[in-house]
């Protein structure tokens, strides 16, 4: 993913500041591909070098000036280009597969205790899915005109959704797993402890 085609494609739809841009990106894109506010000024200034953005500056009265950047026909064109080019396979990377491969080797509960976390997460980003994006999608739609475009970006959400229900069941599953392994193992503390009581008491 390149974060320059990104923000051409943001721009293909309306002009924007770099604070803009980052609110839509906040909204939209950063569910799957995330960037910083200094990340995007810096990336639209090396844009504007390389000619697929215009500049014009808004004066305000009694505040800061506004720099609103534009797509270019040179911009257009390298948008559509980079969009038609072989999909490039992901690397795949996931932090939280690599401490399951792993988790024999940490602590039982604290192991749990960070599953636990991830699922937290995936139950509130599942929230943010189903009550806060699609009034989004409507009202940037109506906003840009794209009404055409907001069945893919709807597509894109949907992903979203069934990604992350697939990891919730996932998260359930291993809980329930490992729970179950948690209370094996304290049932044999429990017959280890006894039998060595009673062994104790014979003596």
């Amino acid at each position: 993913m390149s974060l320059p085609h990104a923000l051409l494609g943001l721009l293909n739809y309306r002009p924007a500041t770099g604070y803009e841009l980052k609110g839509t990106f906040t909204k939209s894109i950063h569910f799957f591909w995330n960037a910083t506010l200094p990340q995007i000024y810096r990336t639209l200034k090396q844009m504007e070098g390389s000619g697929w953005l215009s500049v014009t500056v808004e004066h305000q009265d009694g505040r800061p000036s506004r720099k609103v950047y534009h797509i270019t026909d040179t911009g257009r064109k390298e948008l559509k280009r980079w969009l038609n080019e072989p999909l490039e396979l992901p690397e795949p990377r996931n932090a939280m597969m690599i401490r399951t491969f792993f988790g024999n080797q940490m602590n039982l509960d604290q192991f749990i205790a960070q599953l636990q976390k991830w699922r937290e997460y995936h139950v509130s980003l599942l929230k943010r899915y189903e009550k806060e994006i699609t009034p989004v999608i409507d009202r940037y739609a109506k906003m840009t005109g794209a009404f055409k475009d907001a069945r893919y970006w709807n597509l894109t959400l949907d992903f979203g959704r069934r990604y992350t229900k697939m990891v919730l069941d996932w998260c359930e599953a291993a809980l329930s797993s490992l729970n179950q392994t948690r209370q094996v193992s304290g049932r044999r503390l429990l017959q280890k402890g006894s039998s060595f009581q009673q062994k104790r008491s014979r003596r």
